[in-house]
């Protein structure tokens, strides 16, 4: 295990709301390519701890970039998201991008189904996955 140091600018610049669609659109290829059950070993470690800020930015910073994916990208960034909370630094509890995403989802009048709920529960601990306090 090793501890790093945290740096305030870091993950503050990018497209919209310092959210980077870049980085998002490779978290995208991460879960197509299905390289999520070793995550760690498939992202930089600089990655790691530049995009670990991010996972505690509101939900209305994510849900202005989600809109600019399409359903299959978005489900793509919930299953990404869903494994990613294990990263150092990157627990995001009621702020999680996923449920961002879920949202969006749902305002385009689609549902997660249910193999991909079952997915949630199964790869993650969040209880406030996939869609936020109840």
């Amino acid at each position: 295990m090793s501890i790093g140091s945290w740096d305030p600018s870091v993950g503050q610049s990018g497209d919209a709301n310092g959210i980077s669609a870049d980085w998002l659109h490779r978290c995208v290829a991460f879960s197509a390519a299905d390289q999520l059950h070793e995550l760690s070993q498939h992202i930089d470690p600089d990655d790691v701890q530049r995009h670990a800020s991010l996972m505690q930015r509101e939900l209305e910073d994510w849900a202005t970039v989600a809109a600019g994916f399409t359903s299959d990208e978005l489900r793509h960034l919930v299953r990404f998201y869903t494994v990613a909370e294990a990263l150092p630094g990157w627990k995001a509890g009621h702020k999680s991008p996923v449920i961002a995403f879920a949202r969006q989802l749902r305002e385009r009048g689609e549902k997660l189904d249910r193999e991909l709920l079952l997915w949630i529960r199964e790869h993650s601990d969040n209880r406030f996955l996939p869609y936020g306090p109840l």
